[in-house]
């Protein structure tokens, strides 16, 4: 079995036989550093060294972030390079719901792996914020399905993923809060 020690002064968790001489979080002396006391089973353990919903979520904001800049973009930009920012923009709309939903669906595996159930109050205020975030998505799809790029429509778009864009950074920022809290078993 792997042993885990972590820092005194940041809480960063790794394992013991690969901390060199300082800690790779905050910088400090490997001295910091005391055994780790998350007692888990080795099954849960490996499905949380996955990192699966913390690699998922970077997909939505990969997307986002491309509407965010290229879409303002192509209102100064010319041909025959607005054409390729609008095809990137629209890859990026139509990819958006589902890779909010696998980030929703993994990020309520996670919370249960993690935590053994989905009501604490942090994991309650992430699932409405993914609610809204995934009905934000939506929306963004259906606007561009129904109008496609009409300026209107483009800046209501901006608009939108302005605000999923807020509430994805809520989303990292309360999870990467979580990111060491394993309840033990």
């Amino acid at each position: 079995m792997k042993t885990y020690i972590q820092c005194k002064a940041c809480g960063f968790i790794m394992e013991e036989g690969h901390l060199k001489d300082l800690c790779p979080a905050c910088g400090l002396p490997k001295t910091v550093f005391e055994p780790a006391t998350k007692k888990i089973s080795p099954k849960r353990r490996f499905i949380i060294d996955q990192h699966i919903h913390p690699v998922s979520v970077h997909f939505p904001q990969v997307f986002l972030a491309i509407i965010l800049i290229l879409l303002p973009l192509t209102f100064w930009v010319t041909d025959p390079l607005r054409q390729e920012f609008l095809i990137t923009v629209k890859f990026s709309i139509l990819a958006l719901p589902f890779s909010v939903l696998l980030g929703f669906i993994t990020g309520l595996v996670d919370g249960k792996i993690r935590f053994k159930k989905l009501n604490t109050p942090l994991l309650v205020n992430k699932i409405i914020a993914g609610v809204i975030l995934q009905v934000l998505s939506i929306i963004i799809f259906t606007l561009y399905l129904l109008n496609g790029f009409t300026p209107t429509t483009m800046l209501i778009i901006i608009l939108l993923s302005i605000l999923s864009t807020a509430f994805a950074i809520y989303l990292g920022r309360t999870g990467s809060s979580m990111f060491n809290s394993i309840m033990p078993g």
